[in-house]
């Protein structure tokens, strides 16, 4: 159920039944020159909506706003600082503890929020709290032996076959395959074992890697349908968890009184 389509009293019976509230976060960052700049933010949507219907789960607007500087040099990506987007999860989380839900699970679909994310995740233990976070920071790797199989690239990734398999699956009106004439050239900075600021530019050239013209809707909705059933069961998971805010509630008890 979407939190935008439900009305007051339908919020208060969510929250009396015990559902958890979900946030999807994304980006708006250029997928290549055939997927649209909002696939990271359509994909977690559509994907977490689906693993609601199969286990209740209240979904918030997705946040499609991120912190991809390092994709300003092409056009449509829009990339806010690190800490507004630390800045709004936290906001977000406390209005939805407020309403009274007090399990919040976030389910990223954007790979450079990662890191962001486990910062937000440590921020949360600066301050008592009345309510727990939990995270699905990188759930793509729940079907990395599945894409394995479906796939045929040997590279993954940004825009590549697994991605697009899964936008024509979920969203084909919006893939313009057309627009992709040959596998992706990766590159490097060529300084083994040294970071740089620009060490995806140099490799994601394009801005998208392997071969998304491998890309179909039936692998796609093999990995859409395998991604789904891991988010249902870590809903179904946290809704059973008692461990996690015991634990969290003796942390603040000992570090704040």
């Amino acid at each position: 159920m979407l939190w935008e389509c439900l009305t007051s009293p339908d919020i208060k019976e969510a929250v009396d039944n015990k559902l958890i509230a979900i946030l999807p976060v994304g980006s708006i960052e250029i997928h290549g020159p055939h997927m649209p700049t909002g696939t990271d933010s359509l994909t977690v949507c559509e994907v977490v909506k689906m693993a609601a219907e199969k286990e209740p789960a209240v979904v918030l607007p997705t946040l499609y706003y991120a912190y991809v500087p390092e994709n300003r040099h092409f056009p449509g990506t829009i990339s806010l600082s690190a800490r507004t987007i630390l800045i709004m999860i936290e906001e977000i989380c406390d209005e939805v503890s407020r309403n009274g839900f007090k399990k919040i699970l976030i389910v990223n679909g954007h790979g450079g929020n990662s890191s962001l994310l486990r910062v937000f995740l440590r921020e949360i233990l600066h301050k008592k709290r009345d309510y727990v976070v939990y995270a699905l920071i990188e759930p793509w790797l729940a079907i990395e032996e599945v894409a394995k199989k479906a796939c045929e690239s040997k590279v993954a990734g940004h825009a590549c076959e697994r991605e697009t398999s899964m936008g024509l699956y979920l969203f084909q009106n919006l893939i313009k395959m057309e627009n992709v004439k040959q596998e992706a050239a990766i590159g490097s900075t060529g300084l083994t074992g040294i970071e740089t600021p620009v060490d995806w530019q140099a490799y994601a050239i394009q801005l998208y890697l392997g071969d998304p013209r491998l890309a179909t809707m039936e692998k796609g909705k093999i990995l859409v349908e395998k991604l789904v059933d891991f988010v249902a069961d870590a809903i179904k998971r946290i809704k059973q968890d008692e461990k996690v805010p015991r634990i969290l509630d003796d942390f603040y008890k000992r570090a704040y009184g």
